[in-house]
């Protein structure tokens, strides 16, 4: 089994069995049944392995965001000071 084969089927497996907290760009979050409860997402992942309802919002995880950038006249001088 090639790494490509692998990784489909560990995909596949994890899908199947709701274990999929979130995925983008080839990169799963797995886990667990028990830290899903424990953590509140149970819901989501089930809801998005189409094996339960769509779960209220305080249940869902937020989706990661980047922290925001600065505004170009608000970026730091390397040398010191606001540029």
């Amino acid at each position: 089994m090639t790494r490509e084969e692998a990784y489909d089927a560990v995909a596949k497996l994890a899908a199947e069995h709701a274990l999929i907290l979130q995925g983008f760009g080839g990169v799963l979050t797995i886990v667990h049944p028990a830290t899903q409860r424990a953590e509140g997402f149970e819901g989501h992942c089930l809801y998005m392995a189409g094996m339960g309802p769509m779960p209220e919002s305080k249940g869902r995880p937020k989706p990661a965001t980047a922290p925001p950038q600065p505004r170009t006249d608000e970026q730091l001088d390397i040398f010191g000071g606001v540029a």
